[in-house]
């Protein structure tokens, strides 16, 4: 059957097919992290901190791809349990950072592993080629998405 330039296919859609795969994998994987009492968001604002830490809650919400007002509330939930703790910055002392505790950066890095085979189990049968082109091509989208904001 021929398709007219404006038929839309959300089967073949980029974004569909990413959100897809993203909410099959992020699902099952939040599955595995209620074990640690944690949520998959309040997971990426640890595993984000564990990448770069110290970061601001603006800094924290680019890098978790999290909504500011969602992730503040995140933040507050992860301090009060002392994963999480708020510092000064030492030169400017209105900014606060974000670091993660003695107790979230262990946490953290138990879960690690877990989150390796998650990786692993959805990347089964990529060549290591593969894989390394598929991740340069996500960040280029990523960027590339940048001006729809």
């Amino acid at each position: 059957m021929k398709t007219r330039a404006t038929d839309h296919d959300l089967e073949e859609a980029i974004p569909f097919l990413l959100a897809r795969a993203g909410a099959r994998m992020g699902n099952a994987f939040a599955r595995a992290l209620k074990s640690y009492d944690l949520s998959l968001s309040e997971w990426r604002v640890c595993a984000s901190l564990r990448h770069a830490p110290r970061q601001t809650l603006s800094e924290l919400a680019t890098h978790a791809s999290t909504d500011l007002s969602a992730l503040s509330r995140i933040v507050d939930r992860l301090v009060v349990r002392r994963l999480m703790a708020r510092e000064r910055c030492d030169a400017d002392g209105r900014a606060v950072r974000i670091v993660l505790t003695a107790s979230g950066n262990a946490l953290t890095r138990r879960i690690v592993p877990l989150a390796r085979h998650y990786e692993a189990v959805a990347l089964d049968g990529f060549s290591a080629a593969e894989i390394r082109k598929l991740r340069t091509m996500l960040r280029r989208l990523y960027e590339n998405a940048t001006p729809l904001l």
